[in-house]
């Protein structure tokens, strides 16, 4: 004769009905969860038609040959480990065209988590931002601006990036993005002078001059935010 065993006990399943007031905690967490902590438009953005410049950027040679990690990566939304790009050394720089002209009022950058990062010291430190000074109007902007220019913190960051194409720059931003802060995602404000003037910009680019300490250095994601320029 088979004995059956006996039946143990199952947990009961949780209750249908949820306290109203605990549904909406648990809908305000979600809510907060899925929030982008940035909060404003991304210019530079694939799927909304921003592009890389190559020829603005360098260097194009992968850290990793057997995994590409191209430019064009810090144009998505994806942060995983292998989204990104990669080059050896520790300065390069990224162009990005974006769809349409702004006024630009800050860069984000994003990395990785933090406490998920394979090699930390690979985050980008010092920035510059730079924009592309094109149009007769934007050039008698500039003139008109060019004593606050001259006043400004940004003054002593350069003429423009290593690689121009023969182009003038105007310098946007300069930062430390930081490994020991609160957030793996950091915004960053343009130069105030930069605002004021009302010069707008359809190409940015990323120059980075240091990393953290490694041999390599990966840039996940940027993002360039401002205003639409009324056309």
């Amino acid at each position: 004769m088979v004995r059956t065993p006996p039946l143990r006990s199952q947990p009961s399943a949780p209750s249908a009905h949820t306290p109203p007031h605990i549904q909406s905690y648990i809908d305000k967490a979600i809510a907060a969860a899925l929030k982008d902590p940035v909060g404003r438009r991304d210019f530079a953005l694939a799927a909304d038609g921003a592009r890389i410049a190559k020829k603005l950027t360098f260097p194009l040679d992968p850290a990793d040959l057997s995994v590409p990690r191209p430019p064009e990566n810090v144009l998505d939304e994806d942060l995983r480990s292998a989204s990104c790009w990669s080059f050896w050394g520790t300065e390069g720089q990224v162009a990005i065209k974006v769809p349409e002209f702004i006024y630009p009022t800050h860069v984000t950058i994003d990395h990785v988590l933090h406490e998920i990062a394979a090699d930390l010291k690979q985050a980008p430190r010092q920035i510059v931002v730079w924009g592309l000074l094109e149009g007769a109007g934007n050039l008698k902007r500039y003139a008109d601006a060019l004593d606050s220019f001259r006043t400004s913190a940004l003054n002593s960051t350069g003429e423009g990036p290593p690689v121009t194409g023969g182009g003038s720059f105007l310098p946007l931003a300069v930062f430390d993005y930081g490994i020991h802060s609160g957030s793996h995602i950091q915004t960053f404000p343009v130069d105030p002078p930069i605002i004021h003037s009302l010069i707008y910009f359809g190409v940015f680019v990323f120059e980075i001059r240091s990393n953290w300490g490694a041999e390599s250095t990966r840039l996940y994601r940027v993002r360039v935010h401002g205003l639409q320029v009324p056309m």
